[in-house]
């Protein structure tokens, strides 16, 4: 199932991602299913528990999960994923990933070098299906 995100929304993710280095930014991504696609409407960028203590970690405050629990009551969508970056290493689940990881949610990873958005190195999405399978990877498609 490809996961649709509108090329603004991507700029928002990537944004927040450069501006958190070199710490792992965070967020939801909500929206809706149409037919095979998962269509994102709504990014929401977040704190992560997490940040500057370890670089190498995130969880996303209690405080913005209902925040983001309200923003998909409100406009009819449902929390479809979440996003973190990969500070200084490649966007590919790792073993804390994987085991924090829930079915049926997408899990956007970025990779990123730096703090501009050109040290964005790679954005790659991924289905978690249980914790003894491979992760499964999910296309992307940026739509204007």
């Amino acid at each position: 199932m490809p996961l649709i995100i509108l090329k603004q929304d991507l700029e928002i993710i990537k944004k927040h991602i450069a501006e958190i280095f070199p710490y792992e930014a965070c967020g939801a991504l909500l929206g809706i299913i149409d037919g095979n696609d998962k269509k994102i409407t709504k990014v929401f960028p977040a704190n992560n528990k997490y940040r500057k203590i370890a670089w190498d970690a995130f969880e996303i405050e209690p405080k913005d999960m209902l925040e983001i629990d309200k923003l998909s009551r409100k406009n009819n969508i449902e929390v479809l994923g979440f996003y973190h970056s990969h500070p200084n290493h490649p966007a590919i689940p790792s073993n804390t990933d994987i085991n924090a990881s829930w079915p049926y949610y997408s899990y956007m990873i970025v990779s990123v070098k730096g703090n501009n958005l050109e040290d964005i190195a790679d954005i790659k999405n991924y289905l978690m299906p249980d914790k003894i399978n491979k992760p499964l990877s999910e296309e992307i498609i940026i739509a204007e």
